[in-house]
């Protein structure tokens, strides 16, 4: 009995009637623990209430039709929010602090009975709000409203399972939803849609376009390497420009994904396709003879870019000179796995001048120089020193 007084918590579960529970807790540490230990207690005795159970029968007819029969009763996981519960602290005795929670079960019951009706009331507002969204041909809003539609069916489950631990569900408060029919209704209006790519020498224009034709303010990502690029919306016919400029931003050349910016549930589940759209520079009619002061390495990394971003370097005396010299600042990271390289270009032809900053990461120094390299302003290299000769 000693051992018991002198711990952190001691807990005593008590019926004061059909409908009241109480549920008393001590603590040593603080009154506000032991309050928190009293409705801990309290959540775990209407817990307790709740059997698991799950059992599986299979039955054959004389036509040798097998039929399989599940019942199952889910076994509370989540903590159950406590509605309505009150809090009487007790004298302090033997540095124990005292508290006892009480809660009028059916009062709790009706409580949780009420928070069921007003989720569900805002579950088929928002049905209706959706069904528009799609007719409307706002996508992005679709999916939002489908997220909080979703969330609002979770909380509802919760509450359920709350009431669970108090009395019997009802037939009439079991969840019954249009989300699974909303669900097949938003995929098949995604189904429709339909994606165009045209490739010009100026942008990379995106067309939408569904049963209805072309749709507006759908949201177009740009990715490359797994990382975004860019984000824009179709006009009202239905296209979005990216400046190709912008899609060269990060590699002078190689290829893009362009894809419906929406949630990825929705996406997959409806088979909107994605486009690759490959692109290179344009060759420039500027030739250099490169002098690079920097790391190996790098050098021959800022000669390949230099290609592919349109600009031809060649050892040839007659050639105009582009010097580039590169500074770096390389930190290896605490396990010695990953160095993160910091590099200053300055480039420099005739009166034609200009830096850029990059960072890389690599495995060691010289790769995260080069990968530094490859992060460097394409476009601004190329109508620096490319357009020299126009």
């Amino acid at each position: 009995m000693n051992k018991l007084i002198l711990s952190l918590a001691l807990a005593l579960a008590t019926f004061a009637s059909a409908e009241m529970l109480s549920y008393s807790a001590v603590s040593k540490k603080s009154q506000k623990d032991a309050d928190q230990l009293a409705l801990d207690g309290l959540a775990k005795q209407l817990r307790s209430k709740v059997e698991s159970e799950f059992s599986v029968t299979k039955t054959e007819d004389s036509k040798g039709n097998i039929e399989e029969t599940v019942f199952s009763k889910k076994k509370v996981s989540t903590n159950i929010v406590i509605k309505g519960a009150k809090l009487t602290a007790g004298p302090k005795q033997n540095g124990m602090f005292q508290s006892t929670a009480t809660v009028d079960t059916e009062q709790m019951a009706s409580k949780i009975r009420v928070d069921l009706s007003t989720i569900n009331d805002k579950m088929k507002g928002l049905d209706k709000v959706i069904r528009a969204d799609i007719l409307d041909g706002n996508y992005r809003k679709m999916t939002m409203d489908m997220i909080d539609l979703e969330k609002l069916a979770d909380e509802y489950e919760l509450n359920l399972e709350n009431l669970s631990c108090l009395q019997k569900i009802p037939e009439e408060l079991k969840l019954e939803t249009t989300l699974g029919k909303l669900m097949e209704f938003v995929v098949a209006n995604m189904a429709s849609l339909k994606m165009e790519t045209d490739l010009t020498s100026e942008a990379l224009m995106v067309t939408i376009t569904d049963v209805a034709g072309p749709v507006e303010y759908f949201p177009i990502a740009l990715t490359q390497d797994n990382k975004d690029l860019a984000h824009e919306k179709t006009n009202a016919e239905g296209v979005v420009v990216f400046p190709l400029a912008q899609v060269k931003k990060k590699k002078p050349s190689g290829e893009v994904t362009v894809h419906a910016d929406l949630n990825f549930k929705y996406v997959r589940k409806a088979d909107f396709i994605t486009q690759t759209v490959s692109y290179a520079s344009e060759k420039s009619n500027c030739s250099y003879r490169l002098v690079c002061d920097g790391p190996t390495e790098a050098c021959a990394a800022m000669q390949k870019y230099l290609a592919d971003a349109g600009i031809t370097t060649l050892d040839k005396p007659n050639l105009p000179k582009l010097t580039v010299k590169m500074s770096t600042s390389d930190k290896m990271n605490s396990g010695k796995t990953l160095c993160t390289s910091r590099l200053t270009a300055s480039m420099e032809s005739g009166k034609t001048q200009l830096t850029l900053d990059a960072q890389g990461v690599g495995r060691d120094m010289s790769a995260a120089q080069v990968k530094a390299v490859t992060k460097l302003n394409a476009t601004k290299i190329y109508d620096a020193f490319g357009k020299a000769c126009k």
